[in-house]
């Protein structure tokens, strides 16, 4: 192991802060956001826009871009496809455990998204919107879009994940937020290109940023745009749009994947498109 390793391992054994140089400036500058006064007007703007959003029809439809940057045991092809196509379950298949969760993850959410207001960094409309890739008919929905010029002269992608004590204090990277940040960026830049609005500079660089839901504590991670990195995920849209066409056209279905045997197997039991897929309970609705 390596001197660097070394030292990595004792700053977390004992609880010490590991971070870039780069981090630790984007860090000082969001902290400065909390002496801030709030931006009424805004900030109550953002929260009318997230509380009335798709208020005339809740319901989850489509693919969604976190689908796209599961692990490889989870990904299903077959999933996304009949998601194009068949009404989804709206979260009965989550047990109330993660309601909870999720809902407390929904209100740091919220707080820093705020903050992000308050600074002049983002508006109400940057802030949790929706977005739509007409090309593989995925929509995707960034946290923050945000400009901080004191820290990069272009517009960053930010993710917001929050995080449990024990997992805050050893972490060194959020590997999911990272992918997702990434496929974020990747969407942002395209959409920027189609409509001839890049500037060469958007979206190439982007931040995690990870909030500890015991202590308020919080870390960033910069990452830059990594195309490379990018490629499987890519690789995997370009593979629904293959079978989604072709179950369209052909009226033929991708197969299941091995790992999923009967509707009340572990793989099925967390799908939203279980009854669609074996039409069970609800069977496919069409969208």
């Amino acid at each position: 192991m390596g001197i660097i390793s070394n030292i990595k391992k004792d700053a977390l054994r004992n609880g010490s802060k590991v971070q870039t140089s780069e981090a630790a400036k984007l860090e000082g500058i969001l902290n400065k956001m909390f002496y801030l006064e709030k931006n009424i007007e805004e900030e109550t703007e953002f929260v009318k826009q997230v509380m009335t959003r798709g208020l005339e029809s809740q319901e989850r439809v489509g693919l969604h871009a976190s689908a796209m940057i599961v692990s490889d045991n989870q990904f299903c092809i077959r999933q996304q496809v009949l998601s194009l196509c068949y009404k989804q379950l709206q979260g009965q298949q989550i047990s109330i455990g993660l309601k909870r969760i999720f809902e407390e993850g929904n209100a740091i959410h919220e707080k820093w998204q705020r903050m992000f207001i308050r600074a002049g960094y983002a508006k109400a409309k940057t802030l949790d919107r929706t977005r739509f890739d007409e090309d593989y008919k995925m929509s995707y929905t960034p946290d923050i879009v945000c400009r901080i010029p004191e820290f990069y002269d272009g517009a960053m992608i930010g993710e917001i994940k929050s995080v449990n004590p024990m997992q805050f204090r050893k972490m060194e990277s959020h590997p999911s937020a990272h992918k997702q940040l990434q496929l974020y960026m990747h969407e942002c830049i395209k959409e920027a290109k189609r409509k001839g609005t890049w500037n060469g500079k958007d979206y190439l660089k982007g931040f995690v940023l990870c909030d500890d839901k015991g202590g308020q504590e919080f870390k960033v991670f910069i990452y830059d745009y990594d195309e490379e990195f990018l490629k499987p995920y890519i690789e995997r849209l370009e593979s629904v749009k293959h079978y989604y066409k072709k179950f369209i056209t052909k009226k033929e279905i991708i197969p299941r994947c091995k790992n999923c045997t009967s509707y009340d197997c572990k793989q099925s039991e967390k799908c939203p498109m279980k009854d669609a897929c074996w039409n069970r309970g609800i069977g496919r609705v069409k969208l």
